[in-house]
């Protein structure tokens, strides 16, 4: 007998609810990857990832087998020169960081590749380590590489919350490239003695729209600058964000959330809406003044007169939303480090259509590695939670020991395959959760029963629905609370005498066809 850690589902006292019972194959590609930080599914039906030392590679999803398809020269890791010995994590940010592919990247003239990575803005005598975006074109006919070119330079870096992911969509009528820079600050809560004297810390520039960091960026598809940007001449196309490290676009609306770490509270989802400021660092989350000084910021804010109908946003959705944990240790804060996510439209997982996923980095005291699925409404907005339906759902949180810390996710063209990438285990690996429509539908069959069995608590009989199908079922058996097996049967009773059993909880365990168990509890007076 195997038990189903994947199915996923609700149980409760006198009932077995389903909550959206998807059944989820798990594997691993073959494929050796090192630290992995972006993945996407190509239309040419490949995976496109960035790896540690400026590198892009392309995996076949079928037999795992890798292309390194190109290798920056330029490549720069950082200086011990630019070390910051005042810190507890000196040295400057650097890596690979995110890729995306042209809008119409299956036209042969537009197959460009865009990434984000590190070099030596300075001299090897005064190093300066900055972010640039270079732009790839891929020949498919022969799958090479045959050209590059630097599309974005002098892009800023600090100490931490690099941001770094992009996104190249096709909105209202243009093709263009958004970029996340974080606030490049550390936190003085955390780390008050990293910036002497706090003034100096990049994070008391996330609002200021002359400053690139705390902000999300819009370039034309060629690295120009909109017309109408907010600011003319300045990429800023969003404000106040601490570190804004995954974007999602619902092409249908053409609507762009932002995912971003919060500081042990507040981890957000946004709506971006062009020139808005979204609070970091006297904001955070919704606007409920769950910190000092916020609910005065908000009531005393002052537009930006040179940004058009300037206002501050509240989140769109905010994890851990309470007040901020004051222990030291962020394991125990209930922030769970959302990395990035994706739209997803697909039809494949029917339960999953116009949907928000997300993954996460952090296994705290209350936070797994999982993903997180929002499910949205038409119009874009979350559906509310419902008792027994909550929004978000989390995923595969049992896995996580194999799993690992979760960078980011993608999905099979045809919506049934999902792709992780983790990245800073012992192992880093592409992890893959493929769609068994057949076995959902049978699990469906029993969890759309919501009277399982009645009454709950039971003093003599307990009767069990007859609408349960007796095909599905290979095995029944009744538990009390010690382990002893009180019945067993191979077929669902239509009731149980269970007048001289002693007071007490007591657990159905049922075994369908497929092998899988479910389990519920029911108690006798």
């Amino acid at each position: 007998m195997k038990s189903n850690p994947i199915l996923v589902m609700l149980f409760a006292v006198a009932m077995i609810q389903i909550s959206d019972a998807q059944v989820f194959n798990r594997s691993e590609l073959t494929t050796q990857v090192n630290t992995p930080w972006e993945i996407t599914f190509g239309p040419d039906n490949y995976l496109w990832l960035t790896e540690s030392g400026g590198r892009v590679i392309r995996v076949d999803p079928v037999t795992g087998n890798k292309q390194i398809v190109y290798t920056a020269p330029d490549y720069f890791n950082g200086s011990p020169l630019e070390q910051w010995p005042l810190c507890f994590q000196p040295n400057i940010g650097a890596g690979t960081l995110g890729l995306a592919l042209h809008p119409d990247f299956s036209n042969a003239s537009n197959s460009f590749i865009y990434f984000v990575y590190s070099y030596n803005h300075g001299t090897a005598q005064s190093p300066e380590t900055k972010f640039k975006v270079k732009r790839l074109f891929w020949d498919a006919s022969i799958q090479t590489v045959v050209n590059d070119s630097d599309l974005i330079l002098n892009i800023t870096t600090g100490y931490d919350h690099l941001g770094g992911r992009l996104l190249a969509i096709h909105q209202n009528g243009n093709d263009y490239l958004f970029l996340t820079v974080g606030d490049h600050g550390i936190s003085e809560a955390n780390s008050p003695t990293c910036y002497n004297p706090q003034s100096t810390n990049p994070n008391n520039f996330a609002q200021d729209p002359a400053a690139q960091n705390g902000k999300i960026h819009r370039f034309n598809i060629d690295g120009t600058i909109p017309f109408d940007n907010p600011i003319p001449g300045n990429s800023f196309y969003t404000r106040g964000h601490r570190n804004p490290q995954g974007l999602m676009y619902h092409s249908g609306l053409e609507i762009i959330y932002d995912v971003e770490h919060g500081d042990r509270t507040d981890d957000e989802i946004n709506v971006l809406y062009k020139g808005m400021n979204y609070g970091w660092k006297d904001v955070r989350g919704y606007h409920d003044g769950n910190v000092p000084g916020e609910s005065v910021y908000l009531s005393s804010y002052i537009p930006d007169p040179s940004i058009a109908n300037d206002s501050l946003v509240s989140a769109f959705y905010s994890f851990c939303a309470g007040s901020p944990d004051t222990s030291s240790n962020y394991l125990d804060w209930c922030t769970v480090a959302p990395s990035d996510g994706i739209y997803y439209g697909s039809t494949g997982i029917p339960q999953w259509t116009n949907s928000l996923l997300v993954v996460t980095l952090k296994d705290g005291l209350s936070t797994d590695w999982e993903v997180f699925r929002f499910k949205l409404l038409p119009n874009g907005d979350l559906v509310p939670s419902m008792p027994g339906q909550p929004n978000p759902e989390a995923y595969f949180s049992v896995d996580q020991a194999m799993n690992g810390r979760l960078r980011d996710i993608t999905f099979s063209n045809d919506g049934k395959k999902l792709y992780l990438i983790n990245n800073g285990g012992t192992t880093d690996k592409i992890t893959v959760y493929e769609y068994d429509s057949l076995q959902s539908s049978l699990s469906e069959q029993v969890f759309e029963i919501t009277n399982l069995h009645f009454p709950n608590p039971v003093k003599n009989h307990l009767f069990f629905n007859k609408e349960l199908p007796e095909d599905f079922i290979s095995e029944f058996k009744l538990f009390d609370v010690t382990g002893k097996c009180i019945l067993s049967t191979a077929k669902v009773p239509e009731r149980i005498d269970m007048s001289h059993l002693r007071s007490g909880l007591y657990l159905v365990h049922i075994v369908d066809i497929n092998g899988f168990s479910h389990n519920t509890k029911v108690m006798k007076q």
